[in-house]
């Protein structure tokens, strides 16, 4: 049962979350939107779906209250009277999705126990389920491979942009000139090979990525000279590394735990 829930958490709040639904959803109506997409892909992906009904408004409930809060709180952060570069206005808002998520995994920690605890409710997910029944273990190892993938792309993605913002604000506009998205699918492309890498045991392909990603950016810092921006490449490409070699790492060793 943890497994499709915590892959359902991912999956909605980070593959199937978009930038307006982010943007929007200090509204009511839009955070139920987005804790109801969460809830019914984790309610889906059980296989008990006659059984666990009770899950999509438990999890849309719980899902939009620390969704709610957390915006509540990024609000009283902006607001607050305290210095500029302060530790809580470098650190606020990474602070604040860490706990986010962090409270998510533990309701749903919650529920599983609540499950464990409860003969009328482990009857409930009694089985195998409908997915498993038809593809064996192999459907909760795609799970994990996925959720692991998330972790290492999107979700650290993430991070990794509010862990940067400090040093991105020293950086002038010529500095940060570029395509729009083209660090963020730059950081998603070279985290998704490093997963993939790490998954085949061939940790040697990281060598390689790190080669020519440094050839095509020598170039680029020779031409501007600027020490900050070098820093802040070399900071983020060894965040970003390091990140995926350890979300690559933890799945491999999550598969081995499996059934």
């Amino acid at each position: 049962l943890w497994i499709p829930l915590v892959a359902g958490h991912f999956i909605g709040d980070f593959m199937l979350q978009t930038d307006e639904i982010v943007s929007r959803k200090g509204e009511l109506r839009i955070a139920a939107l987005h804790a109801s997409v969460v809830a019914t892909v984790s309610w889906a992906l059980t296989g008990h779906w006659g059984s666990v009904w009770w899950m999509i408004p438990l999890l849309l409930s719980t899902h939009a209250a620390v969704d709610l809060t957390k915006i509540r709180l990024d609000g009283l952060l902006d607001r607050r009277d305290g210095e500029p570069g302060d530790y809580l206005d470098r650190n606020g808002k990474l602070i604040l999705f860490l706990t986010d998520q962090a409270f998510h995994l533990l309701v749903l920690l919650g529920v599983v126990l609540l499950v464990d605890a409860s003969p009328a409710l482990q009857a409930t997910v009694a089985g195998t389920g409908a997915w498993v029944g038809t593809f064996g273990p192999g459907f909760l190892e795609l799970l994990v491979l996925v959720v692991g993938w998330i972790l290492a792309t999107s979700a650290s993605g993430y991070t990794l942009a509010l862990a940067l913002s400090r040093f991105e604000s020293e950086l002038s506009e010529r500095q940060k000139d570029g395509l729009r998205w083209g660090g963020y699918w730059i950081g998603i492309t070279e985290r998704s090979l490093i997963y993939l890498f790490i998954l085949l045991g061939e940790p040697a392909g990281i060598g390689f990525l790190a080669a020519a990603k440094s050839v095509f950016r020598i170039g680029e810092l020779k031409e501007t000279e600027d020490r900050k921006l070098a820093e802040y490449i070399l900071i983020g490409t060894l965040m970003s590394f390091a990140t995926a070699m350890l979300v690559g790492i933890g799945t491999r060793q999550a598969l081995l735990l499996l059934p």
